[in-house]
């Protein structure tokens, strides 16, 4: 059934993506350069905090995004008359390239289209953008205001073959449902020191945000997602200090991991991660 782009951020069945074969069952990640293995990564995780009074959740805030849109309800609206791609048969994720060409369908080009459907919003999305000799596979820049006077990176997507992201990898490293204080901070990252890794992240989830660590430092931005169509996990470098000579990313970061099983939701809150972080973008 088609999906009016409009209706595509609902938390509904009929938003779910598309189940494309993955024949490889687990993948893992590799150790893609010397800015990632020199990249400290942070000692742990905790569970993504409440970003609004009343919306919640980066669902809540990507289907605010929506409905905040001027003239959404009018019928002659453009996201009320483009249709979200119907599923594609031909499609097999053999390859990273499967996955970012099907994201570019059903997760980037529909996000995209909200975002610049706001008053005033200048941005973009590019692919393979370098900073620092750091290459990300998207990039999102805020265009010019008052603060900055160029193009800024506000967010970094990161692509994954099938299999590479384990959610269970990730959900160990969460060892905070709320805001620790600092005596608990400081607790946890004595624990983590005890460990193999002296770092809570193990596996290809220390990796993985090796990698998205490295991305934050060289674009300079505390949003970075990663995504293998069987997981999108979202992270956000809260105790990064942004500055002009930025070295690590902090001792803790927060984490939202959502699978494919609940996709339904990956658009929206895809969404209001990059509306928060298009609206907090560093001015350094």
């Amino acid at each position: 059934m088609a999906v009016r782009l409009s209706q595509a951020f609902a938390n509904v069945a009929t938003n779910a993506l598309p189940a494309y074969p993955n024949p490889h069952g687990n993948s893992h990640a590799n150790m893609s350069g010397d800015s990632t293995r020199d990249t400290d990564p942070p000692y742990f995780s905790i569970t993504a905090q409440p970003r609004h009074p009343v919306h919640q959740n980066w669902d809540a805030l990507g289907t605010a995004a929506v409905a905040n849109i001027p003239g959404i309800a009018a019928a002659a609206h453009a996201l009320n008359r483009e249709l979200i791609y119907l599923n594609e048969p031909a499609t097999y994720h053999n390859s990273e390239g499967d996955v970012v060409r099907s994201a570019a369908q059903y997760l980037l080009h529909p996000v995209n289209q909200v975002l610049s459907s706001h008053a005033g919003a200048l941005m973009r999305c590019q692919s393979e953008a370098t900073a620092n000799r750091v290459r990300s596979d998207i990039t999102y820049y805020r265009g010019p205001n008052a603060q900055n006077l160029a193009f800024k990176a506000f967010a970094v997507i990161e692509f994954k073959k099938r299999g590479v992201i384990k959610q269970t990898e990730f959900a160990a490293t969460i060892r905070h449902r709320v805001q620790p204080s600092a005596a608990q901070v400081q607790a946890t990252i004595t624990a983590a020191l005890a460990t193999a890794n002296e770092t809570y992240f193990g596996g290809d989830a220390l990796v993985l945000i090796k990698q998205a660590a490295s991305y934050a430092i060289a674009h300079r931005t505390p949003f970075v997602a990663l995504f293998d169509w069987d997981f999108l996990v979202l992270v956000h470098f809260t105790q990064m200090a942004i500055t002009a000579d930025i070295t690590d990313v902090g001792n803790y970061c927060e984490l939202d991991i959502i699978p494919n099983a609940q996709s339904q939701r990956m658009r929206a809150a895809l969404l209001g991660f990059l509306a928060h972080a298009y609206n907090n973008a560093p001015i350094v």
